[in-house]
């Protein structure tokens, strides 16, 4: 290192990333092993900057923090573009002004900050040069507010420009050893240091080429990258460098190597937005909108343990049961007081400062503040977001760019949640590693001058490792010449000297894959033409011996239920392994909450509808007029009361809606005919109870009606079904096979007794009227075949009987519990 003489503790050396000054440091230290002798300044110019004089981000200057320069930028926006942008174009806007900001940052970062007015001005004057068509008018705005806040804003390095950091004040001899990309600063200060500035060089690479490995797809490559770097370290090769070409196949890979035990440091990080503290956030976002799904308030009330109470499974399940799809139409008595207490706090216009600070009391007051407290992550989301007593930081920022203070602007729960979201997803995590790292991701650029035992390269394809890489398509070519940002060439450039300076200490293994998803690949021109080994000889084989699954015959007569509905005896009659699954295992598919509504909506709201409108007519027979009218007001009542006429759901039930005049004309047409026979309505949704032995049978009547003539009482049992035709009059066929009539039958002990299926359809997709009782005509004979079938099925299981999976046909076709008995793999 040439120094004419200077002192090496008035050396400063540069270095292009911080990684590298552990590394250059004790690569000093091994030249002077007694430790003799003063050591040269080994730093970044952003920490020589720090060390001279701390900079602290102006109310508008770009601080690189995405909470303030979200708000910055935002006020650039609203003074240029004011009423004209729309939220969402204002926050693409937005999102496009930072980055192109933080773009040209470094460029005038490597200007002193008197010069960069003019520089500004310059630019502006090339961009003018440039076509101005319509279509390209917000693009220009952006570049020009772009020039102008980096040209305005104060930078991190500033101080390099000051007197104390004159040649000759701070040290005597500034060196720099560049990176692979250029560096506008670096350039700029060894103009102004003249002769007692220098520029190191890098020792050539070594030119060995890599071991070259080949995978099919996404998941054997990220499996081969694993094994790879497990290889090397069982060769007793440590640190591993794992290259971060293709983030998303990298973060799979580490995600293999953490589960099997090794220490790995993430340089490169993630971003915030992705971690399990900011999926917690954003719940209580989207929970406390007035409009908010019960999905989104469900999945808060899950990580919010100071709300859930000891009911949270059976609040979900009466939920998911009653199809509520949005929360405000839950009924009241399954609305925690305290849960709408925290939502309602959330819900009305204030200042940013307030958002936060009110935001902060939400988490704490749903006991989620004390696990992000607890949470690496969490701690950084608090922090990057000011919550609490942070929040005076962002009071009064982007002042300068509107020219007034704008005290009185109120955000509502979407832009602030907006805004949320755009800094969590501009913020990069990366947790801390007990002890020395084994395994250190990085960026290609970032293995310059690193010591590592090994290295591996996945994503050595054309679309992630090219050799000439894209610039960023915000700015079209002409811009990117007019300010002076890298062109195509300096890329490739960069690229190249990366990829040649991952050789030389160790072993490189590259990988690539020929398909991604349904796009097929090619190999890198950096990697093209070198022989090349399967992915799979990396992976320890373990040979599985072939061999067809046996059909199941499960026994557990200590799990027999008690109580027995309609269904699970149907299950049990049906498929006996389904009934072990699902009634004895308790295992089942979750009700989803769709906000489009379907045929089962339809089928609930008209069971609804039909309960409603007979309990409030009673026994009086009004005339066909009023029934309409009163069966059309219980229809839309009871379509409110569901959900199903907000605006969330209310495009999906239109076609529910169109077909209701012709539903309840052909229902009425049944009814009073039926009511003419002396028939009257008794119950709807009747929950009854019997004794089957020592099994208790219950379930819940659509509908009971009675009757009185000369022989006494007698019932009529009548389930409604909005399926097709053609199905119900199945059901019928044989007497025997039909469980759900005869089973509700066994719990009324009427000896006088009907049962039926009023079938109540859309005639567009079928024969007949709208509205047809299909009656069941020997429904006692049913009733004691299915009571006596009943105790002894279940004293066969009692006693420990094998429950085959003995299901056929459309009973396996969209059975719950297919993929547990096997049946597709069966010998």
């Amino acid at each position: 290192m040439a120094t004419a003489g200077v002192p090496m503790g008035r050396v400063v050396v540069a270095l292009p990333y911080a990684p590298l000054v552990a590394e250059a440091r004790r690569a000093w230290s091994a030249l002077l092993p007694d430790g003799t002798g003063l050591t040269p300044r080994f730093t970044t110019l952003r920490e020589w900057a720090a060390a001279l004089a701390p900079w602290r981000a102006g109310s508008d200057d770009i601080s690189h923090d995405m909470a303030r320069d979200a708000l910055v930028a935002g006020a650039w926006i609203d003074r240029v573009a004011g009423a004209r942008a729309d939220a969402g174009l204002r926050r693409e806007l937005v999102a496009r002004l930072i980055a192109a900001a933080r773009q040209l940052a470094p460029l005038a970062a490597a200007l002193p900050p008197g010069a960069r007015g003019a520089w500004a001005e310059a630019r502006r004057g090339a961009l003018a040069t440039i076509g101005s068509a319509a279509s390209t008018h917000w693009e220009s705005l952006v570049a020009n507010l772009a020039v102008t806040w980096a040209a305005s804003s104060g930078q991190v390095t500033d101080a390099l420009w000051s007197p104390i950091a004159a040649p000759g004040a701070d040290a005597d001899r500034l060196l720099v050893l560049p990176g692979p990309h250029p560096d506008p600063l670096a350039d700029a200060l060894l103009d102004r240091w003249g002769p007692q500035g220098g520029r190191l060089t890098w020792s050539p690479p070594d030119a060995a080429p890599p071991s070259l490995w080949s995978c099919d797809g996404f998941e054997p490559e990220a499996q081969a990258a694993a094994a790879s770097v497990i290889a090397h370290l069982n060769a007793g090769r440590t640190p591993v460098a794992l290259i971060a070409n293709d983030r998303l196949l990298t973060r799979r890979a580490s995600a293999l190597l953490v589960g099997a035990g090794v220490r790995l440091k993430d340089e490169t990080g993630w971003k915030l937005s992705t971690t399990h503290a900011a999926a917690s956030f954003m719940a209580l976002m989207r929970a406390a909108d007035a409009r908010a799904s019960t999905d989104d308030v469900l999945e808060w009330l899950k990580v919010s343990p100071a709300l859930q109470g000891e009911s949270m499974a059976d609040l979900e399940r009466q939920l998911r049961q009653k199809a509520v799809s949005r929360w405000a139409t839950a009924p009241v008595a399954l609305r925690d007081a305290s849960v709408e207490s925290v939502r309602a706090s959330l819900q009305a216009p204030r200042p940013l400062v307030h958002w936060l600070r009110d935001t902060a009391q939400a988490l704490a007051l749903s006991g989620q503040w004390d696990l992000l407290q607890a949470d690496e992550a969490g701690r950084q989301l608090i922090g990057v977001l000011r919550l609490g007593e942070a929040a005076h930081e962002l009071d009064g920022l982007g002042e300068g760019a509107t020219g007034e203070r704008e005290r009185a602007q109120r955000w509502t729960l979407a832009g602030f949640a907006a805004w949320t979201r755009d800094v969590l997803e501009g913020g990069v995590f990366q947790p801390e590693v007990p002890g020395v790292p084994q395994v250190i991701v990085m960026p290609m650029a970032q293995r310059l001058g690193r010591s590592v035992a090994a290295v591996v390269v996945p994503g050595c394809d054309d679309q992630h490792l090219s050799p000439s890489p894209e610039p960023d398509t915000s700015w079209s070519a002409a811009q990117r010449a007019a300010l002076g940002l890298p062109e195509r060439d300096a890329l490739a450039q960069a690229q190249a000297t990366a990829w040649a300076h991952l050789f030389g200490d160790g072993p490189v293994d590259a990988l690539w894959r020929r398909h991604d998803g349904a796009d097929a690949l090619l190999p890198s021109a950096f990697v093209d033409g070198l022989p090349e080994s399967p992915g799979e000889s990396l992976l320890d084989a373990r040979p599985t011996p072939a061999g067809a699954t046996s059909m199941p015959a499960a026994s557990a007569p200590a799990l027999l239920p008690q109580r027995f509905s309609a269904s699970a005896y149907d299950d049990l009659r049906t498929c006996p392994y389904r009934f072990f699954a699902r009634r004895q295992l308790r295992l089942d598919a979750v009700d989803e909450l769709d906000a489009e509504p379907d045929q089962s909506d339809l089928g609930n709201w008209l069971h609804a509808v039909l309960k409603a409108f007979h309990e409030q007519r009673g026994d009086l027979r009004p005339g066909q007029a009023a029934d309409r009218a009163a069966m059309d007001m219980v229809a839309e009542r009871v379509a409110q009361t569901m959900g199903l006429g907000d605006d969330a759901r209310e495009g999906g039930f239109l076609p529910y809606r169109a077909v209701w005049p012709a539903l309840r004309d052909a229902y009425l047409n049944w009814l009073w005919p039926h009511e003419d026979e002396g028939w009257r309505f008794e119950a709807a949704e009747a929950e009854r109870e019997q004794q089957a032995g020592r099994w208790t049978l219950f379930g819940r009547l659509d509908r009971i009606d009675v009757r009185r003539d000369g022989e006494g009482d007698e019932t009529y049992v009548i389930d409604h079904k909005t399926e097709s035709r053609t199905r119900t009059e199945a059901r019928v066929k044989e007497p025997l096979e039909d469980t759900q009539l005869a089973f509700y039958a066994a719990l009324l002990p009427a000896q006088r007794l009907r049962a039926g299926y009023l079938s109540i359809v859309d005639t567009r997709g079928e024969q007949g009227e709208a509205a047809r009782l299909i009656k069941q005509p020997d429904i006692l004979t049913a009733r004691d075949a299915i009571l006596e079938g009943l105790q002894q099925d279940l004293a066969r299981v009692a006693d420990g009987a094998p429950m085959r999976a003995l299901g056929e046909g459309v009973a396996c076709d969209f059975c719950a519990a297919r993929g547990l008995c096997r049946k597709d793999f069966w010998a």
